[in-house]
This record gives structure tokens, sequence and C-alpha cells, in this order.
């Protein structure tokens, strides 16, 4: 069961769920267009596509023998995402459908704006925190960590930091090309999402080709209890909402 609403909003499809890989369901519409990905969370989201699942059937008795074998079931459960199976979908973990995008070939890059970062720096991930000069990777980390909350958004010091992307690739290759996704405990606070100046995540919205929005309730109410009494999921999703219409 995928829990989800779909709306048009001044001609731009913006899908609604609850738990974030579910976004694979909007995703798959998009499937021919071949377009970027620019996320926006605090988590990265770069495990392996059913990276869960598949460990989990490596038990004493069920253990996946190798690397090729685990490999070759993985390119069969991708079967299921290509098809846009329900319950393929549901087998994925929060933290894999970016992976599972990439090698279903609904999106051609991913590019993470997160708080977060990726630790370890596998090969298949370029994080741009580090010091070695990319190598194509089709999926590029951008991790920023804020000392006040209430910037993340703001035009100024979201576009300086947004420059590092184009230390990768240029900017004209995905704008306009690109399906926005938000999740939404990017934003820690109330005033995370309504700073003075909002004019350059306004222009990622309007650029954006589709957005998704996962509400990750579990950890807006962690939020919530952390740092702002006022944050709720239903705050979030009417000011974001806004934007978009606006």
């Amino acid at each position: 069961m995928i829990d989800s609403t779909q709306l048009d909003i001044n001609g731009k499809k913006v899908f609604i769920c609850e738990e974030h890989h579910h976004v694979l369901k909007f995703w798959h519409q998009f499937r021919e267009q071949r377009s970027y990905l620019l996320t926006f969370d605090h988590h990265t989201d770069l495990h392996r596509a059913f990276q869960g699942y598949l460990n989990n059937l490596s038990t004493p008795g069920r253990r996946i023998p190798d690397q090729d074998s685990w490999d070759k079931r993985q390119a069969k459960l991708i079967e299921g995402i290509i098809e846009n199976d329900s319950d393929r979908i549901n087998d994925l973990k929060h933290d894999e459908h970016i992976d599972a995008a990439l090698k279903a070939g609904f999106i051609k890059k991913a590019l993470v704006y997160s708080h977060d970062s990726y630790h370890g720096k596998p090969e298949r991930v370029y994080c741009i925190n580090g010091d070695d000069k990319y190598a194509g990777q089709l999926v590029i980390n951008n991790s920023q960590s804020y000392k006040k909350h209430s910037t993340v958004i703001n035009a100024k010091q979201l576009e300086k930091r947004f420059g590092l992307f184009d230390l990768c690739i240029p900017r004209e290759e995905w704008m306009g090309n690109f399906i926005l996704d938000i999740d939404l405990d990017f934003f820690q606070t109330t005033k995370s999402i309504t700073p003075k100046d909002i004019s350059f995540f306004k222009l990622l919205i309007d650029k954006s080709i589709a957005i998704s929005i996962a509400k990750e309730s579990t950890w807006i109410n962690t939020w919530k209890n952390e740092y702002d009494s006022d944050l709720s999921v239903e705050f979030l999703l009417d000011k974001l909402l806004h934007l978009i219409e606006s």
C-alpha cells in the first residue's frame, strides 16, 4: 500500500507521500525524459537498492553465496521497479530509492543536497567535500552544515553553496530538466522554510519539470522535540505548496 497524493499546480505535477522511497511510483512517469534529480534531504539516502532486503536473505542456510549472485538478485528486483510494481517498491528501504531510480533508468544523474554526508565515499558516489576530482559518477553529494537553521534556503547562502555543483557539471546541463525532490526533514524549524529571501529556492521550483515531496513525519516529530515545538508536517507542507503555487 502506497499512501500518496498527486496534484497539478500551475501545470506542474506535484507528488506527496509519507515514505521517501514511494516517490519511485511518481518518478516512473518521467522515465522517458531521462531527467536529472535534485534532492533536498537531511540524510543522503544513497544506500544500494534492495540492500536491506537482500541482506536479510543472508541468514544461515539462506546465504547469498557471492557478490555476483547478490548483483543478479538485485537486477531481478530492479525489473519490478521498471514495471512500477508497488510490492517491489515496498521492498525498498527509505535510503535506497535514488540508487533504484538510477539502475531502473528513471533519471540520468542525481544531485543530492543534504545536511549529512555520505561517509566512506564509494566510487559510485562523488562527495564534493572530498579532495578528489569528479570522475563522472552518477551521484553527486553536496553536503552542507548550517549553524543557523533559518539560513538553509536563504538565497544568498543557498546559491553560493550550490556553486559547488557547478564544479562537477555545468548548471545549464541540468537546469530546466530535473525533478525536484524534497524531504521535509531538510527543514528542522519553522523559520528554516521562511527566510527573508527565498528567490533561489523559488527559481529551482519554477525550473523543475515535476516535484516530489516526502513527509517523513517521524523525523519531523524528532525535530519538533529537539529544535522547534511549533514545527509540524502540516506547517511545512502548507508553506511549500504555497511557494509552488505563487
